[in-house]
């Protein structure tokens, strides 16, 4: 409770006895015992109270309709702050709704809607012509149209980006012809986004990474992460992903 409550109430209690209704009393002690200014109001109220009724009590006539009139304005005004209370509260879980449903809205408008047929297009579309295939995301992820090495596109996987450190990398999988066994080729742009001082040449247990680069390769650096698979004296780790010896026509 309030001291302008506090006010109001304390103007309608009686020492012998009040209109106030048991909450409200309870409310307003509470208040009382807590607000020191409020209780030295109180206590005054009380005092002139009582003189009032031993004047009273000494036969002054009370105005007809006093007593109704005080306890219906009390009333109504205790009526008042529930209804203030009742609205405020209505209010807030309109906003609270009406924020929610336009939240809804948006997200259903700004969520992506994944279709299988467009997804088995795409596949289709991927195996019967890997080399447009390729092409086509080439160009969609500006870059060059050359991939560094004569990769061998019927062994491809995958196009796509992945996540490197914080960056969103393209990337193309491909598969070994006959082994368990990938080459990732990923297209690391120049353009500063990146630190690419790390790049280089390394070796794990199961795979390597072999990194391309030079002036031919304007705008990107390429790294192919691949797994260790046996080759020829002199051939190159990545030679079972790549075009068979003869097959040298550009694809793309």
């Amino acid at each position: 409770m309030l001291c302008r409550d506090a006010q109001f109430y304390l103007r309608l209690r009686r020492p012998a006895g009040d209109e106030l209704g048991a909450d409200v009393a309870a409310d307003l002690d509470r208040h009382l015992a807590g607000c020191p200014a409020c209780a030295a109001d109180a206590q005054a109220a009380l005092g002139f109270d009582r003189a009032v009724a031993s004047v009273m009590r000494g036969g002054v006539p009370v105005p007809a309709g006093l007593r109704d009139a005080l306890v219906s304005q009390a009333s109504t005004y205790h009526g008042t702050l529930i209804r203030r209370k009742a609205y405020q509260v209505a209010s807030a879980a309109a906003a609270v709704l009406l924020a929610v449903g336009i939240g809804a809205g948006v997200v259903s408008v700004s969520r992506p809607k994944i279709d299988t047929n467009d997804m088995l297009v795409q596949a289709d579309a991927q195996l019967q012509n890997p080399d447009a295939a390729l092409a086509a995301w080439l160009a969609q992820q500006k870059l060059p149209g050359q991939l560094p090495l004569p990769f061998n596109t019927d062994l491809l996987v995958t196009l796509g980006t992945e996540r490197v450190q914080g960056a969103d990398v393209p990337v193309a999988v491909f598969r070994h012809p006959t082994q368990s066994g990938f080459a990732k080729l990923y297209f690391f742009r120049t353009d500063g986004t990146a630190n690419l001082n790390g790049l280089r040449d390394t070796n794990a247990s199961l795979t390597m990474a072999t990194v391309i680069e030079g002036p031919q390769h304007r705008g990107v650096k390429y790294v192919v992460v691949h797994t260790f698979h046996p080759v020829g004296e002199g051939d190159q780790p990545l030679k079972p992903f790549l075009r068979p010896t003869g097959d040298t026509a550009a694809r793309l």
